[in-house]
């Protein structure tokens, strides 16, 4: 019997100094969109892949895209978003000038000004479309057409 009431004084005295000592609990910030994206380069040329959520595209078209003058979005054929895309831009000639997965749904670099060939590729399917790619200013285009019922469904990427 005594050593239960011990016990609980001991555990009330415990309690009473933790609770003298507690502060007021601050909920941890949510993740930025900074620390969302996924960034790179490629033999020197720069990349950023993101724009999961509508306020990492807001944070990607504010925060970055006066630095980059290609912009790819990936989406399935229903047209939500699609992100673990192998990605491989080809100059003219055939020269493979960036290489990389996009994690999101949105992919930019920075390319010299001139014509290119990308391809897409997801679930064993490649898509590919050419593109001028501007000096200044940024270009999009979409590649909008992989099949699938739902996310889920969504096809993966092969690892370069």
């Amino acid at each position: 019997m005594m050593k239960t009431i011990a016990f609980l004084v001991a555990t009330s005295l415990l309690w009473c100094g933790a609770a003298a000592n507690a502060t007021e609990y601050t909920p941890m910030p949510t993740s930025s969109p900074e620390a969302m994206l996924d960034r790179g380069d490629f033999q020197g040329t720069p990349w950023l892949s993101g724009g999961v959520g509508l306020d990492e595209r807001e944070y990607i078209l504010d925060r970055y895209a006066g630095d980059f003058n290609l912009k790819l979005e990936f989406a399935l054929a229903g047209g939500s978003y699609l992100g673990n895309v192998a990605v491989r831009i080809m100059s003219r000639n055939g020269e493979v000038v960036m290489e990389a997965v996009s994690e999101g749904p949105w992919f930019l670099t920075r390319l010299p000004a001139g014509g290119y060939r990308v391809q897409a590729t997801s679930g064993g399917r490649t898509l590919e479309q050419t593109v001028q790619v501007p000096a200044s200013g940024l270009r999009t285009i979409t590649f909008g057409a992989w099949r699938g019922q739902s996310d889920a469904d969504a096809p993966t990427a092969p690892a370069y």
